[in-house]
């Protein structure tokens, strides 16, 4: 009875394992989970598997469950169609709506391995049908790229190579260019030296001669400043004194200026009766025996000093040698 009972559990349990082990199949299988089929058709069917999954916006709605080659109108051609296993809902339960501008894309990882991109667009209202068709384009593999890049990297380098060599040259070419001009110019002041040292020392010796001669200059200037600054002093005494005699001298004329007028009055009057007579003596050289009469107008005291020829009947004489009239003038006043 108790054997019975034993192998009863034993049963159970084993029964209740395998139902687990059912339900945890049929969950992560997703035998639970509805499916619609999806056609891509391709000209080149590279990188694409059975079970390739298959992307939209980096979630997974689908995987890849056949692929088929069919002929076309073209010889020697075909074309693939792929048979792709879709996703009615996503787990949350919200449907899955694919418009119907809807495509496929081939991406492949750069160490193996591919997937296919769903990429959506609205340009063409309406959404996709379970059996419906879509076209697929492919993605230039990262190896091919990579190879495209060193192509092009290859040929940027060797035209910079070109380019550098070039460079190299041009400067190979200024180097010696300036070798040559360094040597011509070491040649030149080599040649300009000795001539530029002399120079250099007669320069020297000049200006050496010309300081001695400008602190010479300074003492000369000192004496010849000394000399003008007593020169300039005597100058000014000297014109002090002649102020003192100018005022002396005024002050003179001022007190005999009666007896000046005078003596100049006396002297003109004389000059003029000898030259009178000079003029009666050259017309008639006798009258130097006979005597010369002097008109009244040339008399000493007359009124009228104008000269004029005697009249006619005008018979006063007077001897060669006029009496003068005293012009002395008085002594001075104190």
């Amino acid at each position: 009875m108790n054997i019975q009972r034993t192998d009863l559990s034993v049963g159970i349990f084993v029964i209740a394992t395998v139902a687990i082990v059912v339900v945890a199949l049929v969950a992560t299988a997703g035998w639970n989970i509805r499916h619609f089929d999806l056609y891509i058709r391709t000209d080149d069917a590279r990188d694409i598997a059975l079970d390739t999954k298959i992307y939209m916006q980096g979630l997974e709605v689908g995987r890849v469950t056949a692929i088929a080659p069919r002929p076309t109108n073209r010889l020697g051609r075909l074309e693939f169609i792929v048979r792709a296993k879709m996703v009615e809902r996503f787990p949350d339960g919200t449907p899955l709506r694919l418009p119907r501008a809807t495509g496929a894309e081939v991406e492949t990882a750069l160490l193996g391995g591919s997937t296919l991109q769903l990429s959506t667009s609205d340009s063409i209202p309406g959404t996709l049908e379970p059996g419906d068709t879509i076209g697929m384009r492919r993605r230039t593999p990262a190896m091919e790229a990579f190879g495209a890049l060193a192509t092009d990297l290859k040929g940027t380098i060797q035209d910079a190579l070109v380019a550098t060599t070039a460079t190299l040259n041009s400067v190979k070419r200024l180097a010696d260019s300036l070798s040559a001009a360094t040597g011509t110019a070491r040649q030149f002041v080599t040649g300009i030296r000795p001539g530029t040292e002399r120079t250099l020392k007669e320069l020297v010796a000049n200006l050496e001669r010309v300081r001695a001669l400008i602190d010479t200059n300074d003492v000369r200037a000192g004496t010849v400043i000394g000399q003008l600054n007593s020169t300039l002093l005597q100058t000014r005494r000297l014109m002090a004194s002649a102020d003192s005699a100018t005022r002396l001298m005024t002050s003179l004329g001022a007190e005999n200026r009666p007896e000046i007028r005078s003596i100049i009055v006396n002297m003109r009057q004389l000059s003029e009766q000898m030259q009178y007579v000079m003029e009666q003596l050259g017309r008639r050289p006798m009258r130097i025996i006979t005597g010369v009469r002097i008109p009244d107008s040339l008399s000493v005291g007359g009124r009228d000093t104008t000269r004029r020829r005697p009249a006619p009947g005008d018979t006063t004489r007077v001897s060669a040698a006029p009496a003068a009239r005293d012009t002395a003038r008085p002594e001075p006043r104190p």
